[in-house]
């Protein structure tokens, strides 16, 4: 049998006093004598009183929550930024909830209706692989919730973001593939509408372009998702081509491993065959066989810098602006990629 709520209506009958006196007692009014301060503050102690948060969010305009949602919570990079979103929250006395999309806009969506619902103070998101219309994203915003976007965005919302340099980070990929004698680069990337895919290609063609390579359109494979079975499908249909490639860039270290058993399976060896790289610095990279290149997205300062811009909106929405923060990466260069590991 449950326990009974209870409430600030059962402390002001036990103690036989009006409902406001004991709502002005628990906030420690000094317009209440400290001896009945006391007894309230006792009494509802003793009976585990706990303030209704929907009902102090009605009344104050304020939750003091924020939701935070992730396409998966168990990724590295995700798990990373939302950790570094509670402490910032926590600095600032707020509580964090958060969802997981599943890759699913329809449960993106849903989140959304959830966190509104529940009066969230400002939301945290990054964006599905399925998400392609944003009405539901729009929403946010009409109700006047703080929003800010991180690493998975798109231009067509007006919003604060904060992303990674990913085309700048691709660009130096591809620079370090073809140093280490690359000539044929191939790169498998993701759904088109998302902005990482977008920016990594951007540096991968800029990167081809200035060394006078050939962009060869047989080496850009668009998978279906960011899984290693697509990425593993991707690089089984490169290594039927003619001309197979010398290097492989998968836009996240899964792909990146999706590459790697491909490659194992059709008895090629890595780097001396074909040199991979990843992107995102996840646990399993760096203890692969070979240990996998990869870019190191710093998700804790993204983490910290979207909290702070939510914030930013929470405490002063009238001065607060739209602003597009660029978090700098760096290449960590691993076995994959790098012949130097062979000497």
């Amino acid at each position: 049998m449950s326990e009974k709520v209870i409430t600030i209506k059962d402390i002001a009958a036990r103690l036989n006093i009006s409902v406001s006196t004991v709502s002005r007692a628990l906030k420690n009014s000094q317009e209440i004598s400290p001896q009945t301060r006391q007894a309230v503050q006792e009494l509802a102690k003793e009976l585990g009183y706990m303030p209704n948060p929907i009902a102090v969010a009605l009344k104050t305009q304020k939750s003091h929550m924020i939701g935070v949602i992730v396409p998966e919570i168990v990724n590295t990079f995700f798990a990373t930024v939302v950790k570094s979103i509670e402490k910032i929250a926590d600095k600032y006395g707020y509580n964090v909830l958060v969802a997981s999309s599943s890759e699913s806009f329809e449960k993106e969506k849903k989140n959304i209706d959830i966190f509104l619902a529940n009066r969230m103070d400002g939301i945290i998101l990054s964006i599905s692989r399925d998400t392609t219309r944003y009405e539901h994203i729009r929403k946010i915003q009409n109700q006047g919730v703080g929003l800010v976007l991180f690493d998975r965005t798109t231009k067509e919302l007006d919003v604060s973001k904060v992303i990674a340099d990913d085309a700048d980070a691709a660009f130096k990929i591809v620079q370090h593939l073809i140093y280490g004698g690359a000539r044929r680069i191939a790169l498998i990337t993701g759904p088109e509408q998302l902005s990482i895919g977008k920016n990594r290609m951007k540096g991968y063609l800029k990167a081809l372009t200035l060394n006078k390579l050939e962009v060869n359109s047989d080496y850009i494979v668009r998978a279906n998702d960011f899984s290693e079975k697509s990425a593993k499908k991707a690089t089984l249909q490169l290594l039927e081509l003619d001309e197979k490639p010398d290097a492989i860039f998968g836009i996240n270290d899964d792909m990146a491993i999706g590459a790697i058993e491909a490659i194992k399976e059709k008895g090629l060896r890595i780097p001396e065959d074909i040199a991979i790289f990843g992107f995102s610095n996840s646990r399993r990279s760096r203890y692969m066989n070979p240990s996998i290149s990869t870019v190191n997205q710093f998700p804790s300062k993204i983490g910290e810098t979207a909290a702070e811009l939510l914030f930013e909106q929470i405490f002063d929405p009238n001065h607060s602006k739209i602003v597009e923060k660029i978090v700098n990466s760096e290449l960590i260069v691993r076995e994959s990629s790098d012949k130097s590991f062979l000497q």
